[in-house]
């Protein structure tokens, strides 16, 4: 069975060769189910580039035996989840260099980080200073060969960052997997798919499913999409209606 990535391990260069030859503390951000994704492609990163690391909590572990920490890709900078800002505050007071591995930004946050890379250009107006970097899921090398079963799959978000229209649909995908590979063999399932959530598209691109990305409620998925996604095949629709509409009519 062959295996996929969807950049070269390049384009991933910049993000973990700063951290050669150090012994890097991995802080786990709070997240769900795609954000274990990005975390699956980043232990793959850390092999390849050769990165002496382990798991840090902050709570528990302190500084001991580490020269810098690493807070994990994905998710949003500023307030808006509190649970990860209050995190990244404890991740600081530990008093070493801490890197942001590549997130979106709802909002500046104006922190002494050593480093901090966005996934996505429009995030970079609340981050001037940030390096400009992939997701990190785009970096995943996983099996792919899985046969479709199903025709077009739609999933759509039930949290605040869902965009409006079609409120009565209720499959969200992360509700529907309990691990990143779960949710990846939930995509390949599907000949086509239709999703909000960024990381199940991303598993429907790796899985080389016609796959179409809607908008959230803030920049992030179509900053992605214009990014990184649109040269991989992805597509893009504001909404369910309208990438049907496309789809008719294509």
């Amino acid at each position: 069975m062959s295996s996929t990535r969807l950049l070269p391990l390049d384009a991933f260069a910049p993000v973990f060769q700063p951290l050669a030859g150090k012994r890097i503390g991995y802080v786990r951000p709070h997240g769900n189910v795609g954000d274990a994704l990005i975390e699956w492609a980043t232990r793959q990163l850390f092999q390849a580039f050769a990165v002496d690391w382990r798991f840090c909590d902050p709570e528990a572990d302190g500084a001991r035996d580490f020269d810098e920490l690493v807070f994990g890709g994905g998710g949003n900078m500023g307030t808006r989840y509190r649970n990860n800002w209050e995190l990244r505050g404890k991740v600081l007071a530990l008093g070493l260099p801490v890197t942001i591995f590549p997130q979106s930004f709802t909002s500046p946050e104006e922190r002494p980080y050593r480093r901090v890379y966005v996934r996505e250009r429009a995030s970079a107006a609340f981050c001037p200073q940030a390096i400009l970097a992939p997701d990190l899921a785009l970096g995943l090398q996983c099996a792919a060969g899985q046969t479709a079963t199903r025709g077009r799959g739609v999933f759509l978000r039930r949290d605040p960052e869902r965009a409006a229209g079609l409120r009565w649909f209720s499959r969200d995908p992360v509700r529907l997997c309990s691990t990143p590979r779960k949710y990846l063999e939930l995509a390949a399932s599907y000949d086509s798919i239709v999703t909000d959530r960024l990381h199940f598209a991303i598993c429907g691109l790796l899985a080389r499913r016609e796959t179409t990305l809607l908008a959230n409620d803030y920049h992030k998925n179509e900053s992605m999409y214009e990014t990184w996604l649109k040269a991989l095949g992805c597509r893009f629709a504001r909404n369910v209606r309208a990438a049907l509409r496309h789809r008719q009519a294509a």
